[in-house]
């Protein structure tokens, strides 16, 4: 190899390298929602209609790392899911779904996720469902997830 050579392959390289720093960069860069912080009470629940001001319950809370299915009831005419996850180091695509379904049919979902090169930092979402008072059912489908759990909150 002569000396021309030589040099276009490093300067070929450094540009590459340039590129790759500088992307790697930006990616980071990107925001993330804001975690939602909820606190609560282990008060006397009330039913409503009783001159009570409405506010957040905690209905019910589900841990795990795979893919899950639970239901729970709701008394008020809405209610929010809280979903959290920790994904794994593994420079891999970590993926957290959460369809909350009536009578079998899917009303809402969202996702969390993190690419390959992201921060492996827990991220929080919420869901706000306008359903009114029965049985709701939530599926959870994880990918390369560390742990998750999701909380369930009912207003009356």
């Amino acid at each position: 190899m002569d000396r021309e050579t030589k040099i276009v392959l490093v300067v070929c390289f450094v540009l590459v390298a340039a590129l790759g720093l500088t992307s790697g960069m930006l990616m980071n860069r990107v925001t993330e929602p804001g975690s939602e912080k909820i606190t609560y009470t282990s008060e006397e629940v009330k039913p409503p209609g009783d001159g009570q001001i409405p506010q957040w319950h905690r209905v019910a809370a589900f841990t795990g790392s795979g893919d899950d299915y639970q239901c729970f009831t709701i008394r008020g005419s809405k209610f929010m899911v809280v979903m959290s996850a920790t994904p794994m180091i593994n420079y891999d695509i970590n993926i957290m779904t959460v369809d909350v379904l009536r009578d079998g049919a899917g009303i809402a979902t969202d996702t969390i996720d993190w690419g390959p090169t992201e921060s492996p930092k827990s991220k929080t979402r919420r869901i706000e469902v306008s359903g009114g008072p029965g049985t709701y059912c939530v599926s959870v489908y994880s990918t390369e997830l560390e742990s998750w759990k999701v909380t369930i909150w009912d207003y009356y």
